[in-house]
């Protein structure tokens, strides 16, 4: 089936409102199928962490690994999903940017671009959940590997140069369409051309109204059941996931989510 819509996510593996919406694209994929097609272009959140300066979260300066922390820790208690805020403790000395982990998206994506989704979240819960130091070659390597790519081609790609060019390709058109906050989502009607963009994270509510509009009420839904077969379903789809994306799916609370996975 060729998809009627395509919602291209300007992102970045570190950003964690980009975390926060993964139980609502997931959400949508299981909803809407392959009529609607999400694909992701990096947005390079930090150039250089020693130029950075975010006014609105107060981030900036020497003390930044501990404004992240509170940051991500502030964010995780809005959206619901996981976070290891020590990461930033243990990679203060040795990180000064987001865009080697853009970088090592793009060299995925010269392999198989649904492997290169598998592979962005892997590096999103790897940097959210797991203090993995996702800015460090061997780790891309590593994480690589786990979601079935050649690790030794990926390395070479990043090493050549060739990865970085495609990560600036996707960095120039976010600053010429004025980007600069993460999540930015393109919602794009491939039938009609239409097209709206999303700034910032949304709920699942949202998207639903909006995909409604711009196919003109064109879509099918399927009918998601708050039973334990639809859960182990969405499981054995996805591999990991987390109690807040459960609740989204079901659209009950993370605390009945959580009842619920324990109870099973």
């Amino acid at each position: 089936m060729q998809p009627l819509i395509e919602i291209v996510e300007y992102t970045d593996p570190y950003c964690t409102w980009c975390w926060g919406s993964e139980p609502v694209l997931r959400k949508i994929k299981e909803v809407y199928g392959e009529q609607v097609e999400i694909s992701y272009k990096m947005g390079g959140l930090v150039r250089d962490i020693r130029d950075f300066y975010d006014p609105v979260n107060e981030i900036g300066g020497e003390s930044w690994y501990e404004q992240v922390a509170v940051h991500w820790e502030d964010a995780s208690r809005r959206h619901g999903m996981p976070v290891d805020s020590r990461v930033f403790y243990e990679i203060k000395d040795s990180f000064t940017s987001t865009y080697p982990a853009n970088i090592a998206v793009k060299a995925a994506e010269f392999q198989d671009k649904e492997l290169a989704k598998r592979y962005l979240r892997r590096l999103r819960e790897g940097a959210a959940a797991e203090r993995k130091h996702i800015h460090r070659l061997e780790v891309q390597a590593e994480l690589a590997e786990e979601v079935g790519l050649e690790a030794g081609k990926l390395v070479d790609d990043i090493r050549s140069g060739r990865a970085e060019e495609a990560f600036l390709k996707d960095l120039s058109e976010c600053r010429a369409m004025g980007i600069t906050g993460f999540p930015t989502f393109l919602v794009k009607n491939l039938k009609t051309g239409r097209t709206h963009l999303v700034y910032g994270y949304r709920r699942y509510s949202y998207f639903e109204g909006l995909l409604d509009e711009i196919s003109d009420d064109s879509l099918l839904k399927r009918r998601i059941e708050r039973s334990e077969e639809e859960v182990l379903g969405f499981v054995r789809r996805w591999g990991k996931v987390a109690t807040q994306e459960v609740a989204t799916l079901l659209d009950i609370s993370k605390n009945q989510a959580f009842e619920m996975l324990k109870s099973m």
